[in-house]
């Protein structure tokens, strides 16, 4: 770590950009995964009541974050998890673009989030049907669980909005960037929540 005279400006002009209260500035993007994920498994015990040790994170299928533990426990690329197990408990994955496989899992009490970026990069640049995201919200929130958006590809006008998210007017519990966030100078991450 070093000392930065322009950290706290750069936190107060972030969190004030994408409205959230609080931001923490990282590297890369799979420390912002990891932090997300640490920070749902916290909200789940302290907030939500889940018991100790019982918090569930729900993935999509295809989705990439990483080469962690953490990241290749939710891959359903064997090139990413083969020879790396075991995996980290509490890990599921259902189908992307599949609001119905999402409804069954945010049944379980002991989900604490669902981490899903709204286009997916690595599995080919897949594009969820119009609607996934706004449903993504509506559940989440009907079954008291954390949206976790991974705006790490999809981030900073990439597609033609600030965030992908604002394409359908929702707003994820926990945003993730990276990659854009520096303009491709150095590597750049934030958790916003």
């Amino acid at each position: 770590a070093f000392y930065s005279d322009v950290l706290g400006e750069y936190e107060e002009y972030i969190t004030k950009l994408f409205g959230y209260d609080k931001v923490l500035p990282m590297n890369t993007g799979v420390e912002g995964g990891e932090t997300a994920c640490k920070l749902a498994r916290k909200w789940g015990y302290k907030t939500k009541k889940i018991p100790k040790d019982q918090a569930r994170i729900i993935f999509a299928e295809g989705n990439f974050w990483g080469r962690t533990l953490s990241a290749v426990s939710s891959s359903t690329d064997p090139t990413c998890y083969e020879g790396f197990g075991p995996f980290m408990p509490g890990f599921s994955i259902i189908p992307y673009n599949d609001l119905a496989a999402l409804e069954k899992e945010l049944k379980d009490p002991n989900v604490a989030a669902f981490m899903v970026e709204p286009i997916q990069g690595e599995a080919g640049v897949v594009v969820p049907d119009d609607g996934y995201l706004k449903g993504v919200r509506d559940l989440c929130t009907k079954h008291n669980v954390l949206w976790i958006a991974d705006e790490v590809q999809t981030g900073l006008c990439r597609t033609g909005r600030m965030l992908c998210v604002e394409h359908e007017g929702v707003r994820p519990d926990i945003l993730i960037l990276g990659k854009a966030l520096s303009g491709g100078v150095y590597p750049v991450s934030a958790v916003l929540a």
